[in-house]
Parts: C-alpha cells; structure tokens; sequence
C-alpha cells in the first residue's frame, strides 16, 4: 500500500508534529487501527487496544507466489508432509516481491527534530511474536522517494536520524497460522523507540492475524474442485470421466473447474476443506485463501493442497501432532461444514457463522484439527451425531441454503418420513410392482463398489420393500437421529421448524460388525459398529449431499427412484424441495462412480468461493 509522508503530516493535527523548541520525544508508529484500508492520523485513537470493532489486521502470508516450493528434495525422495506445507512465501526472510501485496503496512511519523545522534529500534512483543511474524522496511532513496526494496527488521537493526526525520515504512505479515491458541492467539505489538541522548520514549500499535474461516453457502462458489479420471488402468476411471462430465455440464460455464491430477482419490469433497483469510486494503479486502489439508496425515492425496494448488493468494494447513491417519472417515472434509451468518436463541452472535462437525457416539474428530478451529476464535465447532451413518460425515444428513428468511438462509435435512409417503402414494396408486432402483445402466463391479448390492438393485419393488418390516425399523432408526440432530440445531439458530426443508432420503443398514486393521497398520475407514447401534447408507442417491453453486442452481445426485407415469417421483420431490428457495436442481449421475462406493456429489466436488470483509460482519 503506497503512502504519502506528505498527505500524513498534512493530515497530522498540528500540535503531534514536534517543533524546534520541542523537548519531550514522542515517537509515532501507526497501523490501519480503524480498518479502512489506509494508514493515516485516523488511526491514531485506540491504536493500543485490539478489540473485535477495532484494530490493526496483518495476513499469514503463506502462498506460493512465485511456485519456489518444491515437493521432493534433490534425490527426488518426496518431502515430509511437515516440509512441505512449511515452504511458502513466508518460511524465508525476504519479502518477495510478488507476495508483497499480502503484508500489512505501518509507518513511522517523521521526527524532524532529532540529533544526528539519534537511533531507533522497531520489532514486535512479546518476544515470542518474532519467530512467528516478519518486519519489513521499505529502504527509500530519499531523492526519489520511492524504492521497491524491502529489507527485514528485527531487534539488532538500528534506524539512523535521515530515517527517522523522513518516517520509515513498514510492512508485517506472519510465518504462520495460528494452530493453538494456548501458545499464540495472533496478537502482536509492533514497537517503535527511539533514543535521542538521553531521552527516550516508545510508542506501539497493536495488531492481530486474521483468523482462518470456513466457508459457507451464502458464498458463491467461484471454482469447482473434482478429481482428474485418471487413466484406463486406473479402477473407476471410466465412471469418474462420465461423473466429471456430468458435474462440468451442469455448471455449464458458470465458474471454472480444476481437477486434482496427482491422486486417485475421488473425493475432492473429503481430503480438504476450503477457508481464507483477509484484511482491509485501500480498494477493498486483500484475502489470501487457506486450503486446510484433512487431518489424514497418511492421505497421499491431501498434499494436493501444496504441490497442486498452492500458489499466489493460495496456502495451506498442515495439521500437526494428533492428526490422525489413514482414511478414517470422521476426520475428513465432508465432515466439516458451516452454518452462515446468525445470531443464537441465546443472543451469541456468529458474525461468519459456525462450523459444525459430526462425532461418532462420543469419538470426535482429531484435536489438531478441532483445536484449530477453535483457535480461531470466530466459528468454533457445534458438534452433531453422526456415528449412525457408515460413513458419519455432517453434509449426509444436514444442508444449509440461501433463501428468503429473517436470517437470509434456512436448513435442509434428509426425512424418511416425506419418502416412505411418496412410496406408500406410488403403491396405493397401483404401481407397487415398480422397481425401487431405476438405475439400469452397467453396474460391474469392482473392488472399490462396497455398497453396491446387485440383489437390491434388480430385484426391490415398491411394495416388497413397503412390505418389509426390517425397512421400517432402519427409516424409523434414521429418524430418531436426524430429529434429534435437528432439535439440537434449532434450539441454536433462531429458524423455525416451518422454515425446514425437508428432503426425502431412504436409508438401508450396511452394518460392518468388525473392521479389521488395515495392511498399512492404519486403523480402518469406518468406524467399527458400536454394540445396540446400526450404521446406515442412503438407499438412492443421496440428494442433499450435493453442491450448493450459487446464483439459485444446485448440484444434486441423480435419483434413480422409481419411475410412474414416466418420471421419477424422487426427482420430481426433489425439485419441489429446493423450489422453494428459489434453486433450480442440476442432476449429476453418480451412482457407479460416488454412490456405491459411499458418497455422492458433494463428497466427489469442492468449492473456492468468495471471501468476505470478516470484520465488518
């Protein structure tokens, strides 16, 4: 951000700019205190104090600008997922030119009336703030006025009396994120002393990192993410060439897709989560976006985040120590999603919303995750059950979508209720004999399909599965929870039970009593079944675990229900379900490709969406 010395002083009340007689020093150090994006006296009131209304706001400056980092080291040996993620723009101590715009700047009044003898100190507190932000000087040639090179700043560097007679420029930006707020919150100090003979004074302007958030669906979507279909030999290349068709179709140019091309893993959904970070800038917020890696340490396909998509504006979140490993499925990203923007029934405001996440029966997902989110101090976790669906991810049962309420956006849930009663029309209407599953396509296996059922799939009718008390008792099982899921939500966001959408899903009982440990060592995917409890999976595919685009289109998973009078009575249900808020239904065919294999579209696709102004929330 450039800055006129000039305009400052001009604007600097007359009685702050020393005279010739002066005696008393008074140093002068400014930040962006009042978040308007410009560095002037307005920031001077308050400057000491960091507070959620008011306050100094700097970056972690952890993208890849200049694509430096590399994956491997000279033999060729693939990095440490700890290496990895710790090479970006801010693990050096140079400013590079090209990520310049994601430091924050300050300055220094100038003190025209200093000795020669004069010198000044500028670094940060406390002390150990300085491992984890970077200072950054601009070394003006005075003749000229202007200099693009910026020299680092730490507590041996002294400043002469030229500097600080013309006022120096400044800029921060942190090393890293913060991951515990226990042993960092984001705060700093930026000091600025002088020391004038035998006088000697300070002045400091307190700053803060801007927290990491997670996205919600009043954001639109401004990339989709999916996975490459790999090459013939790969298993379900096929299906996922004709899924990734199918998902680009119904975008239909509105926002551009990127496919990850260095893994097989299909579900783009679970082994990242999307978040940003911003701070006010002169034409609007300065964001960089932060891809939090999935707490699967062992999940080849997370390092994507760095080797594929880190770039400029773009980092990533490695979590640490406790992370967890393999693919156990409560730490993946599909298990992370976010209500937008509210006020509680008990007046809590969430002005960037609040994250929810699913725990299996009292088994939650890895504390270094968990505790990151909560560091942040902005939309700590509100945790649901979910250890009675297989694979026990939040975005199965629950959906948040714009729509004209008090709060602007309502809730989706999966109900059996609204589905076991289209069956029960479709039969007394005598169609009873319809096959439940429309889907007629090829449906080969293979050793990746672990729910598709053949018998199922040819041989369920409308009325034998009616008829069956077995499917009863799993829709009544699956009731229980999303009620009480629900009840739990609503008692927190202030919507009411008539606000709900309610969307009709079918589940079926996919118990894996014992899972034995996998050849890695690894604990398995799934969670074992708990004893008295049941694991289920969705019947058809699952139409609230699609991809909210924005702009009133939404991604769902093709139904294949049972089709009367030639339509499909699911789809159409559907439809009318999100026609409420205003969303047109883009259907995407996964049943070979994410269905049978334990997901849908939502957990096949990713979004980057838009960043928002946090702190004029």
């Amino acid at each position: 951000m450039a800055i006129s010395f000039r305009r400052l002083l001009s604007l600097v009340p007359l009685g702050l700019v020393p005279s010739a007689a002066a005696t008393t020093l008074r140093p002068r150090i400014f930040a962006d205190t009042n978040r308007d994006g410009f560095v002037n006296q307005l920031d001077e009131p308050h400057k000491h104090d960091w507070t959620a209304s008011r306050g100094a706001i700097f970056l972690p400056n952890i993208g890849d600008s200049d694509r430096r980092c590399p994956v491997a080291d000279l033999t060729g040996t693939p990095l440490s997922n700890d290496e990895l993620w710790r090479c970006h723009d801010a693990s050096g101590d140079r400013l590079i030119p090209s990520s310049a715009a994601y430091a924050a700047p300050l300055l220094t009044l100038p003190l025209p009336n200093v000795s020669d003898n004069a010198v000044g100190h500028i670094y940060t507190e406390p002390a150990h703030t300085r491992d984890r932000v970077r200072l950054f000087w601009k070394e003006n040639d005075w003749s000229t006025g202007y200099s693009t090179v910026w020299a680092t700043v730490d507590r041996q560097v002294t400043f002469n009396a030229t500097s600080l007679r013309n006022g120096i420029t400044l800029a921060i930006d942190g090393r890293e994120l913060v991951t515990d707020e226990a042993v960092w919150d984001g705060s700093v100090k930026v000091v600025f002393e002088v020391t004038d003979g035998d006088r000697k004074a300070r002045d400091f302007v307190a700053m803060k990192q801007a927290p990491v958030l997670i996205h919600h669906h009043l954001q639109q979507a401004e990339v989709v993410l999916a996975t490459a279909p790999g090459d013939n030999q790969t298993i379900g290349s096929s299906w996922q060439g004709h899924f990734v068709r199918g998902v680009e179709k119904a975008i239909d140019g509105d926002v551009p897709t990127v496919l990850f091309n260095q893994s097989t893993d299909i579900w783009a959904q679970d082994f990242l989560e999307p978040g940003y970070a911003s701070m006010p800038g002169p034409d609007g917020p300065i964001s960089i976006r932060v891809l939090l890696r999935s707490a699967q340490s062992t999940r080849e396909a997370g390092r994507q985040v760095f080797s594929q998509l880190r770039s400029a504006g773009i980092g990533g979140f490695q979590p640490g120590s406790g992370s967890g490993f393999g693919w156990e499925e409560i730490n993946s990203g599909g298990n992370i999603e976010t209500i937008p923007p509210y006020t509680s029934r008990k007046g809590k405001r969430w002005p960037n919303g609040r994250v929810i996440m699913g725990h299996h029966f009292g088994t939650y997902p890895a504390e270094s995750m968990v505790k990151f989110l909560q560091s942040q101090k902005a939309q700590s976790p509100l945790f649901l059950e979910t250890g009675w669906l297989a694979v026990g991810h939040v975005d199965e049962l629950v959906q948040f979508l714009p729509a004209n309420t008090s709060l602007g956006f309502t809730m989706a849930v999966a109900d059996t209720t609204s589905a076991t009663a289209l069956l029960r029309e479709a039969d007394a209407s005598g169609h009873g004999t319809t096959p439940f599953v429309s889907y007629t396509g090829d449906a080969t296996p293979d050793e990746l399909t672990i729910f598709l059922d053949p018998a199922f799939l040819h041989n369920t009718s409308v009325s034998s599965l009616l008829s069956d008390p077995s499917f009863h008792d799993t829709q009544a099982y699956a009731q229980r929870y999303i009620d009480r899921n629900l009840a739990l939500l609503l008692s927190e966001i202030p919507l009411q039970d008539s606000d709900i959408l309610r969307v009709p899903t079918l589940f079926k009982d996919v118990n894996f009593p014992f899972l034995p440990a996998t050849p890695d060592g690894h604990p398995p995917r799934l969670s074992p079944l708990r004893e008295g409890e049941r694991q289920l999976k969705a019947m058809v595919p699952q139409a609230i675990n699609g991809l909210v685009l924005g702009n009133g289109k939404y991604l769902a998973p093709k139904q294949w229900g049972p089709v009367v009078d030639g339509r499909d009575i699911f789809a159409e249900a559907v439809e009318e379900v999100y026609g409420r808020v205003g969303m047109k239904v883009e259907w995407v065919d996964d049943y070979m490709s994410h269905h049978v294999r334990g997901g849908e579209v939502h957990c096949g696709t990713n979004a980057l969406r838009e960043m928002g102004a946090w702190w004029e929330e």
